[in-house]
């Protein structure tokens, strides 16, 4: 059994009462593990996951049977599937809550690293709207473009700013998510080492950080605009508190999730004041520990209705000779270069981008590489887009090869084709190589390689 601290169990005893117990027996059993798939990318005919039941609140989400390497699973690489907390994907629900998926919408993702959500939120908006992802951290924002890369949307924004830089953007965004940072206590049964790092001192200042941050991002929401709010502790002072503050100070409504009373027992229905809640505990559903309220900004929304961009993109014109090999409807796109390597994004977004010029914005769009003489040097994100041409020349290799080739060794491969190719496995594309006469050159970037030796 796991030692946990004296001030955590009797601040966990008054919370829980009679289901302290149980809810402590359930720290000490094996995490659950769950998927959530990419609508476009996975298939479940060739999908070697151990798949059990489905997520109820997810239309995505598996639980599995039992936890692969998913690092030796070429389709993790390609982008098939993203590896996540089943509790955490209730923000599906509180998405549809808000009545406005089929708008065109601005969403940001306030605190987005490593990605979960936000590639969540890709699968759920329309290709009308756009998503900025914001990672402060730069290890992290690192982390978070990768995982977004391997989703391939196009209509996706990656920016690495404090919540005090957004204040000054006005009102933006028709729906923000924040999953603030947090004292992790919904963490404690797979991350130990969260274990130790809790304190008394470390929730109260947790809850004065996410206090900061509410303030600063919500200037930014639109009157009738959605908030999300979600953190993974059990902690009032860092959920429910939270929520009074906003609601008490005038200023937003605490919005019901019309059917989260369906997955009941699994979720808990907290209240207080006249502001709800949504908490997961680890002794009442398959997943980790998580909160989550969805509030709403007072005032009337409307839908902004962006006009098509109207602008004279020379840059396109650099590289739409090579792009045009790679990618449908080219025609679609602006191109916006820095320091050399161009990135396309899709020109109905031009307005949403130029809004963010004060943020230091990281990716926008599909990164798509470098032109050096007449040769398109393609990044690695590109082959991993949607807006990839089907008909681009692939060859399609066995696990073994797959493997290989994300870990960087030389694959030997028989083609007659001559210059670019897209790596794929089961149809998926992996990564480009070019094509030689006797060999072929990976591209595979040594930043994304497989480096430990497969079990």
């Amino acid at each position: 059994m796991n030692k946990y601290p004296a001030a955590f169990t009797d601040r966990m005893r008054a919370h829980f009462g009679a289901d302290y117990e149980a809810f402590i027996a359930a720290l000490d059993e094996p995490p659950v593990t769950s998927v959530r798939t990419h609508l476009s990318k996975f298939h479940l005919e060739a999908t070697t996951l151990p798949l059990g039941d489905r997520i109820p609140w997810s239309a995505y989400g598996f639980y599995l049977s039992s936890r692969p390497s998913f690092t030796f699973d070429p389709s993790f690489h390609a982008g098939a599937y993203y590896v996540q907390e089943s509790s955490s994907m209730f923000l599906e629900q509180a998405l549809k809550a808000t009545g406005i998926l089929d708008n065109s919408i601005r969403v940001l993702d306030m605190c987005a690293a490593p990605g979960g959500k936000s590639t969540h939120i890709l699968s759920l908006i329309n290709q009308e709207s756009v998503l900025v992802s914001n990672e402060v951290i730069a290890g992290r924002n690192r982390i978070l473009r990768q995982n977004l890369a391997r989703w391939g949307h196009a209509n996706s924004i990656v920016t690495q700013n404090k919540a005090e830089d957004f204040a000054g953007l006005g009102e933006t965004f028709d729906i923000i998510v924040v999953d603030a940072p947090c004292s992790g206590e919904g963490l404690f049964r797979k991350d130990k080492a969260a274990i130790g790092q809790w304190s008394e001192a470390n929730v109260t200042m947790c809850a004065e950080r996410q206090e900061n941050i509410l303030q600063h991002i919500i200037q930014c929401l639109k009157p009738g605009g959605y908030l999300v709010y979600s953190t993974c502790t059990y902690e009032d002072v860092e959920n429910l508190a939270q929520v009074r503050r906003l609601v008490n100070d005038g200023g937003f409504d605490s919005i019901a999730i019309p059917n989260a009373g369906s997955f009941q027992p699994q979720l808990t229905i907290v209240s207080t004041g006249g502001c709800l809640g949504y908490s997961f505990y680890p002794h009442r559903t398959s997943g980790e520990g998580f909160f989550l309220s969805l509030l709403r900004k007072k005032g009337e929304w409307q839908e902004t209705i962006t006009p098509p961009a109207r602008i004279a993109d020379k840059t396109i014109q650099d590289i739409r000779p090579q792009l045009d090999n790679f990618i449908s409807a080219p025609e679609h796109f602006l191109a916006i270069k820095h320091q050399n390597i161009y990135n396309i994004l899709p020109a109905r977004f031009w307005q949403a981008y130029r809004s963010l010029s004060g943020l230091y914005i990281r990716n926008a769009g599909i990164c798509t590489g470098e032109v050096k003489g007449k040769d398109l040097i393609p990044a690695h994100e590109l082959s991993l887009a949607l807006d990839m041409r089907p008909d681009f020349p692939s060859i399609d290799i066995d696990h073994p090869g797959a493997i290989a080739f994300l870990k960087g060794e030389t694959v030997s491969v028989i083609t007659d084709h001559k210059g670019w190719v897209a790596i794929r496995h089961n149809g998926l594309n992996l990564g480009f190589a070019k094509a030689l006469p006797n060999r072929i050159n990976s591209y595979f970037p040594k930043e994304w390689r497989i480096l430990k030796s497969q079990p």
